[in-house]
């Protein structure tokens, strides 16, 4: 008799646990949007065109992201800011990378992909770790995934350190 009525027990049990398993992709993803928090000695921004050009000792921070510039273009189309394009002498941004150790990538200009993470650096870029210095005329970085790809150019050709790790 006990085997009749645990077995629909048993059952009900594993076909809960089915749909929660299935839920998170049957659900859209719920992931909030991280704020962007600027300073700068001026702002203009167009509403209509989604873009808020930022002057003067501009820092913007996104998450575990700040970025340091001269000037700072964010695109922002609906107030949701997809894209940001930086230049300055030099441009900065520090962000942990995966371990939380320090990161932090410096050029001339840099564009921030918001949505997936990427950083791209154009002349005289240069990413440093702990363990890693790297330089070119551009660099890719998807700080997501942790890549990082360099170019050089005739006259500057790419140039990586890579410091041993512990014994």
């Amino acid at each position: 008799m006990k085997q009749r009525t645990l077995l629909p027990r048993i059952a009900a049990g594993a076909l809960r646990g089915l749909l929660l398993a299935c839920l998170p992709s049957i659900l859209p993803a719920q992931t909030p949007t991280l704020p962007v928090q600027i300073t700068a000695d001026s702002a203009e921004m167009d509403e209509r065109r989604g873009i808020g050009t930022y002057t003067g000792d501009v820092v913007v921070t996104h998450g575990d992201m700040t970025l340091w510039a001269d000037r700072i273009v964010i695109h922002a189309p609906d107030r949701q800011p997809t894209r940001m394009e930086a230049k300055g002498n030099p441009v900065r941004a520090e962000a942990p990378d995966p371990n939380n150790q320090p990161r932090v990538a410096t050029s001339l200009e840099m564009e921030y992909h918001l949505d997936d993470e990427v950083l791209v650096l154009l002349g005289e870029a240069r990413v440093q770790t702990l363990t890693e210095d790297a330089r070119g005329e551009r660099i890719r970085y998807d700080l997501a995934q942790d890549v990082i790809r360099i170019e050089g150019t005739p006259e500057e050709r790419v140039r990586i350190t890579i410091q041993p790790g512990p014994e």
